[in-house]
């Protein structure tokens, strides 16, 4: 494998200064470029708070709980960063951590998020299609209900909002309770 000495300097860096960049569509690889940089984190000695920077359209539901298990549970400081968008699975992400006293939440005044209904391909044989078709049911009721329990995001609203885009600005993401604080602002904690 031929590795880029810048690339190399970079990842360095982010890795000195306890930084995980993640800026690519929710992927199996999220685990590779994420969960385990966080988890060798939380598993070092420093208490030094991690950041986590996310900027992301999204993607795979699946995936993307994974990481949502491990910053719901996170021993250590964790600062998340939304330099940018966190839209799709990307939001959901930014739901998790609310109950987690070790995680503070942050955006920018020109960040955004979306929520949406999920999206599914469906195919092969009548009853296994019936089958994934229940199962994306169980698993959209699961995310409303992550959604609600970690937000200030009501049912009703999510309701009124769930067969649409819902996009969110700053200021909304911080008044349904996705970051915590708007990086500029005068309430923020900087």
């Amino acid at each position: 494998m031929n590795v880029d000495s810048r690339d190399y300097q970079y990842y360095n860096q982010l890795f000195k200064h306890r930084t995980v960049v993640f800026n690519n569509i929710v992927t199996e690889d999220i685990v590779e470029s994420v969960i385990l940089p966080l988890k060798e984190f939380e598993e070092d000695n420093s208490n030094e708070p991690v950041k986590l920077v996310i900027s992301t359209p999204g993607g795979s539901v699946a995936d993307g709980l994974v990481l949502c298990n491990i910053i719901d549970q996170y021993k250590k400081p964790l600062e998340i960063y939304v330099y940018g968008y966190a839209y799709s699975m990307g939001a959901i992400i930014l739901c998790a951590g609310s109950k987690n006293p070790n995680v503070k939440k942050y955006c920018y005044p020109f960040s955004f998020a979306l929520l949406h209904a999920g999206y599914c391909v469906v195919e092969g044989e009548s009853l296994s299609a019936v089958d994934q078709m229940e199962f994306n049911k169980k698993v959209d009721n699961a995310i409303k209900d992550y959604v609600i329990a970690n937000t200030n995001i009501t049912e009703e609203e999510y309701k009124a909002n769930e067969r649409k885009q819902w996009y969110l600005n700053a200021e909304e993401m911080k008044e349904k309770g996705l970051v915590d604080f708007i990086i500029g602002s005068e309430n923020s904690e900087d």
